[in-house]
């Protein structure tokens, strides 16, 4: 009889455990498919980044269209807003500037450049939600078969007065790992094709100075994943990441909040032209 219960148990148990690696899964799945459905974005978002050993926090009011990808971002500073207006393909590319600052002139920047890249992990280029869909897209296709070790849904929870899942990345293969620079790559590409983050690789590698700042041939160590651990809530009417934490072998590395989104709503072009009345242009 004792041993009929133990048996019962064990097998409960493993229903269990079969079923939340289903719930994940599916969640997980429910998610990547509503990134990929996103045409148009209005939302406000909450930073908290580990720079050096310091935390910044930030706070923007960003538009984005995916298709063509357009960027309007209003960064708050304390007594002035910086705006900031960036179209792929246009203008080389460069980022149009209003500091609101001494000189008072606009300025166009390079957004990978280290002007725009001061303490800040990301570019404009990573506005909205497809970067974290890439990333973990990339982890869960490359560990498939260990899927149910690496996500977890931890139950229902609360977020912006919003119903979420709680989906937690345990990527406990996290480490950094030797890689050899090859022709024409800088950190920022190397990032992006390892689906990693180029400010973490900046910070692993003291002899590297900026992120270009390194050649063929040049061995540096880089992570082999975005992060050790990320904290996901997840909107069940969305299906949207709506806040993110990211954790590194040393702690929290990264926050991303997303409050007051507007989904897929028609964006008019004259909000992406510096000449729109409600901008400071």
């Amino acid at each position: 009889m004792r041993l009929y219960f133990i048996l019962s148990f064990i097998l409960l148990l493993s229903a269990d455990l079969v079923m939340a690696q289903q719930t994940s899964q599916k969640i997980v799945t429910e998610m990547l498919s509503a990134i990929n459905q996103v045409k148009t974005l209005k939302y406000k978002l909450k930073k908290t980044e580990r720079i050096d050993a310091t935390f910044i926090k930030g706070q923007q009011d960003i538009k984005f269209t995916r298709s063509p990808k357009r960027v309007y971002t209003y960064i708050y500073y304390p007594n002035k807003g910086v705006e900031v207006l960036w179209k792929e393909g246009e203008h080389k590319n460069e980022a149009y500037v209003n500091p609101n600052a001494f000189p008072y002139i606009n300025v166009r920047l390079n957004p990978m450049g280290s002007h725009m890249r001061n303490n800040n992990h990301h570019t404009v280029n990573e506005v909205g939600f497809d970067y974290i869909g890439s990333i973990v897209n990339n982890i869960a296709s490359k560990n498939a078969a260990d899927f149910a070790n690496i996500f977890k849904y931890e139950g229902d929870v609360k977020f912006d007065e919003r119903d979420c899942y709680k989906i937690v990345i345990d990527y406990y293969p996290f480490k950094f790992i030797p890689y050899t620079v090859k022709a024409g790559e800088n950190l920022t590409s190397i990032a992006k094709n390892n689906f990693v983050s180029d400010y973490m690789i900046l910070k692993a590698n003291k002899n590297i100075e900026d992120y270009n700042d390194v050649v063929a041939g040049q061995q540096i160590m880089i992570p082999n994943a975005y992060a050790r651990k990320t904290v996901l809530y997840i909107d069940k009417a969305t299906y949207l990441p709506i806040s993110q934490a990211m954790f590194d072998d040393k702690g929290l590395y990264g926050q991303y909040e997303y409050y007051d989104v507007i989904l897929n709503s028609v964006i008019p072009e004259e909000e992406f032209s510096s000449d729109f009345s409600k901008y400071g242009f």
